[in-house]
């Protein structure tokens, strides 16, 4: 929470959301409530968290990264990818505390996809 609110996003528990949805018709305590029922307490979360702006940036091009490199699925070596290509945010922040070589980084996780590729 501290952190979305040093990057200025409002958490408003998804009641933005809720009002919409129930504009339609739409439920969204009685869906959670079957789900609950159906698949165990905590299946259905709803609101998702509110990503930061540079933790979108960085998803859309874990995105990109996988389909660049012919996959369909992402796992965390895209995610990786995703975050160098985004040239910037926490995830970052924390690789360059720990002394990381982003340039380097991106060719030792290219190496090892194109290996496990193969």
């Amino acid at each position: 929470m501290r952190i979305l609110k040093a990057a200025g996003i409002v958490a408003t528990g998804g009641q933005p959301a809720k009002d919409a949805l129930s504009s339609i018709g739409i439920d969204v305590e009685a869906i959670q409530r079957q789900a609950d029922d159906n698949f165990g307490p905590g299946a259905f979360q709803y609101p998702r968290p509110a990503y930061t702006p540079d933790a979108k940036k960085a998803l859309e091009q874990t995105l990109s990264e996988a389909r660049a490199l012919g996959q369909e699925k992402f796992g965390t070596e895209h995610i990786l990818l995703g975050m160098l290509a985004a040239g910037e945010g926490r995830g970052l922040d924390v690789l360059a505390a720990l002394g990381a070589d982003p340039d380097g980084l991106r060719e030792a996780v290219l190496t090892r996809v194109a290996r496990d590729a193969s």
